[in-house]
């Protein structure tokens, strides 16, 4: 009898979901609009939608457990999700739970950074590496930590928070509440939010005719920068200096042997690469980054609903 872990990655906007095999193949998979904005029961109702469309393709018993993966924070000890930035309603959401009853399966629940870290080290570009860190690099900056060859959760749940690390005690507001956070001066929102507060400032560019009526996003900035506009340049320079010393203290203070990067910026990657390099080479113990490699994904857009399975995959492992 074949048998699948249901991996179900809740973001934003949307929730991937899949039925995947233990040596990762995704049997199937499926994309539904979050609407965050229309309540937790709501999506709650969807990520529902999506089990029960899935199941169609395996016979229920060949369905061994659920893994979740949810952007915010959660309490591992009482399996409940705290917040979801980007989806306020949810407080002290018993979501582990509520799939459990509907399918009376076990359920596993984690941040999706550490989710995604836990899928790159069984299916990508992790696989046979100890020690390393997983950075998404996106609307926001997250992490996962892989530690001698086991995910590092930390007490409750919520370790490798490494976006919220402070560079400067004096920078602006993260979303977070704190002030200097690395997101805040290295996620694709810190970049759009600098570059209009050059605009407001009289820069002359061509960002704001890209982003006509939508408002000013990070892939207007790269779309100007590949027409040379001087100051999209500027910016992802500084945005690839920004995410260097992040970095910098990354390394500093785990000494991983890899680095794995993922989120909507890497497609970008190749502008940023090399100043990110560069910044994060001077600042970092020379110790630590002789023999350390940074890497881009290899799931690529997978990697949520892979790390979600893979989080269901390993709480089967532990029984």
């Amino acid at each position: 009898m074949k048998e699948y872990v249901l991996g179900i990655d809740l973001g934003g906007t949307k929730i991937d979901a899949c039925l995947m095999t233990e040596d990762g193949e995704i049997w199937k998979s499926i994309t539904v609009p979050t609407l965050a904005d229309e309540g937790a029961e709501a999506v709650i109702e969807r990520i529902k939608g999506c089990i029960f469309e899935l199941i169609k393709y395996a016979n229920q018993d060949e369905i061994i457990s659920v893994g979740i993966a949810v952007p915010g924070v959660i309490d591992a000890e009482r399996r409940v999700v705290k917040h979801l930035p980007n989806l306020p309603s949810w407080k002290d959401v018993p979501l582990p739970g509520i799939i459990q009853n509907v399918l009376q399966i076990p359920v596993a629940m984690e941040n999706d950074a550490n989710a995604a870290a836990l899928g790159e080290y069984l299916y990508g570009s992790g696989i046979g590496i100890d020690n390393f860190i997983y950075i998404t690099i996106s609307t926001g900056i997250g992490g996962g930590i892989i530690l001698n060859g086991k995910l590092f959760s930390g007490e409750w749940g919520n370790a490798g928070e490494i976006g919220h690390i402070t560079i400067n005690h004096k920078g602006p507001k993260c979303s977070c509440g704190s002030y200097g956070c690395w997101e805040a001066y290295a996620s694709g929102t810190a970049l759009a939010r600098f570059a209009r507060e050059g605009i407001l400032n009289g820069r002359e560019t061509i960002i704001k005719d890209k982003a006509q009526d939508e408002g000013i996003k990070a892939e207007h900035i790269f779309d100007a920068a590949k027409k040379d506009d001087k100051f999209a340049l500027e910016l992802i320079e500084k945005q690839g200096y920004y995410l260097g010393v992040g970095l910098a203290n990354v390394v500093n203070a785990f000494n991983p042997r890899l680095i794995v990067i993922g989120g909507g910026l890497t497609n970008e990657w190749e502008m940023f690469y090399d100043n990110m390099i560069n910044t994060m080479e001077i600042r970092a113990f020379k110790t630590n980054t002789e023999g350390l490699k940074i890497v881009k994904t290899l799931l690529g857009s997978k990697v949520g609903m892979v790390g979600a399975a893979a989080v269901g995959w390993s709480l089967i492992k532990k029984k």
